[in-house]
């Protein structure tokens, strides 16, 4: 059955194919741009650091700022942080009581009047700098209310906060923390110090109960207070800082300072770390938001640092990762002690991601081009042609399916880009925007795979050499490749905007992605080569045939072949995203490291282990002229790769030039595969055949 397809439609295609390469030139030009990666640490993890080698804090600092981390992350201050870094004096009524018990020095707290002596409070006074008090007293009174806060001495000043002093235990985070660890608010000596020294800071500020405008303005005026630009803003805990109803001015004076919402990756890989409030909080920010990755501490305990290694700088290239927050390695490895090592570490992280063609630096945002930041969000009238043309590849495959005459064809374009029309722009846009993507991904490779139906139709004769089928099987995966490519280049032009870069939205039809080109193109094959012997016999013979299906007695061989098949499936579809749960062999994931040594783009294994081998057989099966329904399998199998490569392009947070590269080198590992497939099956065939023909007529 030879295809014809609407030259209206295809012109239709072709134009918004050109607009969608504009488009995805276009977003490779803003994540061009975003080519600046921070390498950032805590400030506290290096002061314990120090502190275990026994180095001066300073000495320390400087080392790591010239190994390569340019940023620290400085938290809220702590009551019992304050007092071991020597900023304040502090101690509980508990403690206090018990010294006059046993008659011993209470130092500055024992001109503490003893009616203002209380088991369940904290008490502090000045240390070197008064300053320091001063901004505890104001941070106590905004976490706690002025009603819970009392001086208790004015000379020396003394202040009193009610609350139980009881420390938190470890791993217990469903209750309150006692007064001496719980956050005060920014320590203004922290910042400045370093500062100081050259490090670029990141505040991680904790939210307040019934939060309010005061609160977050009081973070500014600390900042303000210390005289040190501070450039990006990473939220701590489980809520942002003004959740639920103060996000918005939060964001407001980001934008007046203009700092970079740092948002943490989930340690799925998929969005980010669940924390309230983080994706409205970017939109109150202008999308002006720096994606950031950390190694898990549990699992850094379980890891070498080599292995931690080789994430840094394929994280910032796959996955747009511009903050690399860096824990250190409390375990010493290579007979070197805990600072080599981490120093090491260090160097070697930016000597990766620098060759990566990166520049360390303050963290890279998505940018339209222009003065000063505006986030990437094109025109809808750039999607205009995109849309046409997507729903004109949908109308293709449904005219394949039913026949559909051009008038047809042509009116029901009409009314679906109608609807779609609509929908984008006075309705659900971005749902819209969704369905196109996924109708996409899912007829373009079917369409794909109908050029090379009508290729292979072609062949009268099964007298084909080995290497004539190899060479057709390269170029016609190629041809395959390329036409599936047009619909990744629709898929990424029709959601490429600053949401989906950030992955703030992200494309939800991953597994659908995988299904429907394997369903859609088994029902175009069922169709075309009317393997159900029903093709102009009407519904009723379908029924009675597919009722003859059913009632087809079931063997063992049938029942074998159902568990294989649903094996490969769970298989397929449970590796697919990042919660599937199907683990990577061991073996696989030393053929992943080597391929991307390799390579700059490792291919996926769907395609160059499975779909593309799969492709070159399916061509030995036409050209060799076995049972249709054994080149209908090897179809099916063949077209998970097309759907594999386009879906590629669904992780918008993957640059879209690396995502056409990983294409062609899955088009590159996967014709070796299937050459060496068709070389080996090839020559084997025969031999199996003349065991099959003596085995039956034994």
């Amino acid at each position: 059955m030879k295809s014809r397809y609407n030259p209206v439609l295809l012109a239709v295609i072709v134009a918004g194919l050109v607009c969608a390469l504009w488009l995805n030139f276009v977003r490779h030009d803003v994540e061009k741009q975003n080519n600046t990666v921070e390498m950032a640490m805590e400030y506290e993890g290096l002061r314990k650091l120090a502190a275990l080698q026994g180095l001066p804090e300073e000495d320390v600092l400087r080392q790591f700022k010239e190994a390569g981390i340019n940023s620290l992350m400085i938290f809220d201050t702590t009551l019992e942080r304050l007092k071991k870094n020597g900023e304040l004096q502090t101690a509980t009524g508990g403690e206090l009581r018990q010294a006059a018990m046993l008659g011993a020095d209470k130092g500055v707290f024992a001109h503490i009047p003893a009616e203002a002596l209380e088991e369940n409070a904290a008490y502090a006074a000045a240390a070197a700098d008064a300053s320091v008090l001063e901004d505890v007293e104001q941070d106590l009174c905004l976490r706690y209310g002025a009603d819970r806060v009392q001086v208790v001495c004015d000379n020396p000043r003394i202040i009193k906060v009610k609350g139980s002093t009881t420390p938190l235990p470890d791993g217990r985070y469903d209750e309150p923390q006692g007064l001496l660890q719980a956050p005060l608010g920014l320590p203004v000596q922290d910042l400045r110090r370093v500062n100081a020294l050259g490090f670029k800071i990141i505040v991680r500020p904790q939210n307040y109960i019934e939060v309010t405008d005061e609160q977050i303005d009081a973070i500014f005026d600390r900042i303000k207070e210390a005289g040190v630009p501070v450039a990006a803003l990473m939220p701590c805990g489980t809520e942002v800082v003004g959740y639920p109803n103060k996000m918005q001015h939060l964001g407001e004076r980001m934008k007046e300072n203009n700092m970079t919402l740092v948002m943490l990756e989930h340690y799925t890989q998929l969005q980010f770390a669940k924390i309230d409030g983080l994706l409205p909080l970017a939109e109150f920010n202008d999308y002006k938001a720096a994606r950031s990755y950390v190694i898990d501490p549990t699992e850094q305990k379980k890891i070498s640092v080599g292995e931690a290694l080789r994430r840094w700088a394929l994280t910032d290239e796959e996955r747009n990762i511009r903050v690399n927050y860096i824990r250190p390695f409390l375990m010493p490895e290579g007979g070197q002690d805990i600072m080599k090592t981490n120093l090491k570490y260090v160097r070697d992280i930016k000597a990766s991601v620098e060759a990566r063609g990166y520049t360390i630096g303050e963290a890279g945002v998505f940018a339209a081009k222009g003065e000063g930041f505006a986030p990437y969000f094109p025109s809808k009238l750039s999607f205009i042609p995109v849309l046409l043309a997507i729903v004109a590849g949908v109308v293709l495959y449904l005219s394949l399916l039913f026949n559909l005459s051009g008038s047809k064809q042509l009116a029901l374009w009409a009314v679906l880009s109608a609807g779609g029309l609509a929908l984008l722009f006075i309705g659900r846009g971005l749902l819209t925007r969704q369905l196109l993507a996924l109708a996409a991904a899912s007829v373009f490779p079917v369409l794909s795979m109908s050029v090379i139906f009508n290729i292979w139709d072609k062949n009268t004769t099964d007298k084909h050499s080995l290497l004539s089928i190899c060479w057709k099987g390269i170029w016609q995966l190629a041809l395959a490749i390329a036409l599936s490519l047009v619909g990744a280049a629709f898929l990424s032009a029709i959601l490429t905007d600053s949401r989906f870069l950030l992955e703030i939205d992200i494309y939800r039809g991953v597994k659908l992605t995988f299904i429907l080109p394997v369903i859609f193109t088994a029902i175009l094959f069922i169709k075309r080569y009317d393997l159900l012997q029903v093709v102009g016999k009407g519904l009723q013979t379908l029924w009675k045939r597919l009722n003859g299906l059913l009632d087809t007695g079931l063997t063992f061989r049938h029942v074998v072949v159902l568990l294989v098949l649903m094996f490969i499936a769970y298989y397929f579809v449970g590796r697919s995203g990042h919660t599937g749960g199907v683990p990577v062999p061991a073996i696989e994931l030393k053929m992943r490291a080597f391929l991307e040594q390799l390579m700059y783009a490792r291919p996926r294994e769907k395609e160059f282990m499975i779909g593309h081998p799969m492709f070159f057989l399916a061509v030995l099966a036409v050209y060799r002229c076995a049972p249709r329904w054994w080149q209908f399998v090897l179809t099916c199998a063949a077209v998970i790769g097309q759907g594999s490569l386009v879906q590629t392009f669904c992780h918008m947070r993957t640059p879209v030039v690396m995502s056409f590269v990983r294409a062609l080198d899955g088009y590159a590992v996967g014709v070796v595969f299937g050459v060496a497939g068709v070389l080996v099956i090839g020559a084997l065939l025969p031999f199996v055949l003349k065991l099959r023909r003596r085995y039956l007529e034994q």
